[in-house]
């Protein structure tokens, strides 16, 4: 079932399309379910032959019909915030019921700089009485997609820390020790030289007299 959504201004004129391709048909019942309400109720009747039958005394002074049956716009004159709801058409052959578009009319306040006269927003998908729109699916599509994406970001970033640090362990764990320099060597030597004392020649001086008398 398909769902347009039509937004007009106060106190213009809004056109509904009343239609079908499936014939012949008897006759057209529109009908009006407002916003804050489950109740339906009959606009019109409007027959093949073109006789047409207000249903409602709103509908006499609010309702034009014209087109060529079963092809009809159906004019809603001078709109205002109690014409908000959801608009659609029933055909009939026989028994059998044809549903048309469902239209849900919404009015606002009239933009005095743009002076827009209204324009239908979107069509979509609705099923049940309520004609509730459906919300498209493309946008949970994206965000799987992205918390996908972000989740694979994360996963790679980790293995690749731990690498990281595995690597530089690695290396730290397994460096060769440095021999040492000859600055050591020579700081040994000299520790070596200062432990045994030098031998000194001790000179008795009166031995040496003696030796000179003889």
């Amino acid at each position: 079932m398909q769902v347009a959504t039509l937004i007009g201004a106060n106190g213009n004129e809004m056109i509904i399309q009343c239609t079908t391709d499936k014939t012949p048909q008897d006759g057209v019942y529109m009908y009006k379910q407002e916003e804050a309400s489950k109740n339906e109720q009959k606009v019109f009747y409007y027959y093949k032959d073109g006789t047409f039958k207000p249903k409602s005394e709103w509908c006499r002074d609010k309702v034009k019909v014209n087109g060529t049956f079963p092809n009809l716009n159906v004019t809603i004159l001078n709109v205002n915030a109690t014409d908000i709801g959801h608009y659609w058409c029933e055909f009939n052959w026989e028994d059998k019921i044809t549903l048309g578009t469902v239209t849900w009319l919404r009015i606002e306040s009239v933009d005095k700089k743009t002076n827009n006269t209204g324009e239908v927003e979107r069509t979509g998908k609705a099923e049940g009485q309520d004609y509730q729109k459906v919300c498209p699916e493309d946008s949970h599509l994206m965000i799987l997609v992205m918390c996908a994406v972000m989740s694979l970001l994360c996963i790679i970033g980790f293995i690749f820390v731990i690498l990281k640090v595995k690597g530089c362990w690695g290396n730290k764990k397994y460096s060769p020790s440095n021999p040492p320099s000859d600055s050591v060597y020579e700081e040994m030597k000299r520790s070596n030289l200062d432990v045994h004392p030098s031998v000194r020649t001790i000179i008795n001086p009166d031995y040496q007299t003696i030796k000179l008398l003889r």
